[in-house]
C-alpha cells in the first residue's frame, strides 16, 4: 500500500527567482520521499540554477535528483498535486495544492491560485512544503479534509490567522551566529535543515556545536532530513557537521551526553536547540547556563504522531517541573508496532527516536518527516523573532490535524534580552 503512494510537485518559472520557493521545493522533495515511499515526481515549467543553499549552483533537475526526486514530463490525477509557483499548464491530481509564501507566513491552498510576488523569508517556504505533505499525505490516508482546505502558519504571530497583515512580520535582517543543537536526530536535523536554507552573508561566520552519541540506523532515514542510505553506521554528529560544513558553516562535534556537568564556555554559544527524546536531560535546561534554549516535542505512536509542543527557557516555567518523567502509558499499542520500536532500540536508536513521530499505518511504521520540518521551521523562527524584538513565546502547541489552530502563551516574566550573537542576512 505505501508503494502506492507518491506525490507530485508542478513548478512554475518564478521558482528561478525566490528564494522561499526553492527552500519550498527542495523541502517538499526531501521529505515528501521519507513518507511517499512511492516517490515524489517533479514537473518544472524550466530549467534554472538553484541559490538556495543546500542546493547552490545545482540545476533544478540535478538538486531534485539529489534529494531524491524524479523528474517526470507531466503529472496525473492518480496522485496528490503540490504547485510550486504558477505553471502556465494545466495541473491535476486528486487534490491540487498550491504553496503560498509572504514574508513569515506559508501556508497550503486548495486549488490553483495566483500567487503574486511571493515574497516570503526562506523558512516560509520550508513551513509550506511541511504543510503541503502533511496534507497530501493525510489525504492519502483517507483524510476528507486533508488537500481541500486552506492551512497555514505565521512564523511571526503563530497564533494569529496567517492571512492577516500582522502574519507578516518584518524584514529579515539578522541571523544567529552561533548555537548548540543538542540532538541530532528527526528533530535536530529538521533544525538543522531550516538553518541551512537561511541567507546567510557569510556562512563561514556561523559555528553550529553539534552534540549527540549515536550513529545512524536504517531507522533514522524515514525522519532525518540530512541522513541518507551511505550514512548508516556514521555518527550522527559526523553526518550533520559535513552536511552543515558542505554550504559553508563552521562544526564543533561533542559525542558526550547531556548531563549536570554539561556547561557552555565564555566563548561558546548562549543559544541552544533541544531535540532530546527523554525528559531527564531536558530537566537540566534550566540550570546548563544557555541565555536561551529552545526546546520542541514530538508525539509518539499512531495517535500522536502529527502533534509538535515547543518551549522556550527562561521562562515562567520550570524545566523540573515541565519535563517530569511522564505517568507510564497505559495505551494498548499493537504488537507490530511494539515490535519495531523494539528492533529500532536493539539497533541503537533511542527510545524517543524510535517513537517519535512514527506513525503505524498497515502493520509498517511510517516515518513523517514533514513533522520534524515544520517543528524545525518553528525553532528557527522563535530564534529569528527573538533577534527581531518580536513575541517572546514560553509554548507553543500544533496539531497537524488543525494546523490553522496553533496555540501560543506568551513568556509572562521575559528576561532582560540577551546577546546571543547575531549575523546579517545576504543583501
Amino acid at each position: 500500500m505505501l508503494s502506492r503512494f507518491v506525490m507530485q510537485i508542478d513548478v512554475g518559472a518564478q521558482v528561478a527567482q525566490s528564494a522561499a520557493l526553492q527552500a519550498a521545493l527542495l523541502t517538499a522533495v526531501n521529505a515528501g520521499g521519507r513518507a511517499f515511499l512511492g516517490g515524489v515526481n517533479v514537473r518544472a515549467e524550466q530549467d534554472c540554477t538553484l541559490q538556495t543553499p543546500w542546493a547552490k549552483g545545482l540545476r533544478l533537475p540535478d538538486a531534485v535528483t539529489a534529494f531524491g526526486g524524479c523528474m517526470v514530463s507531466d503529472v496525473d490525477r492518480d496522485h496528490p498535486t503540490l504547485v510550486i509557483g504558477e505553471p502556465q499548464r494545466a495541473s491535476s491530481g486528486t487534490v491540487v495544492l498550491q504553496v503560498s509564501v509572504s514574508g513569515w507566513a506559508g501556508a497550503i491552498l486548495e486549488g490553483r491560485r495566483d500567487q503574486g510576488d511571493h515574497d516570503g523569508i526562506p523558512i516560509a517556504g520550508v513551513v509550506a512544503a511541511g504543510l503541503g505533505v502533511s496534507e497530501a499525505f493525510q489525504h492519502c490516508l483517507g483524510d476528507i479534509e486533508a488537500g481541500r482546505r486552506d492551512v497555514g502558519l505565521s512564523l511571526w504571530q503563530p497564533a494569529e490567522p496567517w492571512s492577516s497583515q500582522a502574519a507578516i512580520g518584518p524584514p529579515l535582517t539578522y541571523l544567529p551566529s552561533a548555537l548548540w543543537l543538542l540532538g541530532l536526530g528527526h528533530l535536530g536535523q529538521g533544525y538543522a535543515w531550516s538553518l541551512g536554507c537561511l541567507p546567510f552573508a557569510d556562512p563561514a561566520l556561523v559555528a553550529a556545536y553539534l552534540v549527540d552519541t549515536d550513529v545512524i540506523v536504517k531507522g533514522n532515514l524515514a525522519t532525518g532530513l540530512l541522513s541518507f542510505p551511505p550514512d548508516r553506521g556514521r555518527n550522527k554528529t559526523r553526518v550533520v557537521a559535513a552536511m552543515l560544513e558542505r554550504i559553508g558553516f563552521r562544526t564543533r562535534i561533542v559525542e558526550r551526553r547531556f548531563d549536570d556537568w554539561f556547561r557552555p564556555t565564555d566563548d561558546e554559544p548562549s543559544l541552544a536547540l533541544c531535540g532530546f527524546d527523554d525528559p531527564t536531560p531536558r530537566q537540566l535546561l534550566g540550570d546548563a547556563g544557555f541565555a536561551r534554549v529552545v526546546d520542541v516535542g514530538l508525539g509518539a505512536g499512531h495517535s500522536e504522531y502529527l502533534d509538535i509542543l515547543v518551549h522556550t527557557f527562561p521562562s515562567d516555567l520550570d524545566p523540573r517541573l515541565v519535563f517530569r518523567s511522564p505517568i507510564s502509558d497505559t495505551r494498548v499499542l499493537s504488537k507490530t508496532y511494539q515490535d519495531e520500536v523494539s528492533r529500532r532500540i536493539a539497533l541503537g536508536d533511542g527510545e524517543g527516536d524510535a517513537t517519535c513521530g512514527v506513525r503505524e499505518l498497515a502493520g509498517l511504521t511510517v516515518g513523517a518527516a514533514f513533522v520534524g520540518v515544520v517543528a524545525g521551521a518553528i525553532a528557527i523562527a522563535d530564534v529569528l523573532r527573538y533577534l527581531h524584538g518580536g513575541l517572546d513565546l514560553s509554548v507553543l502547541s500544533l496539531d497537524l490535524r488543525t494546523p490553522n489552530s496553533a496555540k501560543t502563551a506568551p513568556n509572562p516574566a521575559p528576561e532582560a534580552f540577551a546577546n546571543v550573537g547575531f549575523v546579517k542576512v545576504r543583501p
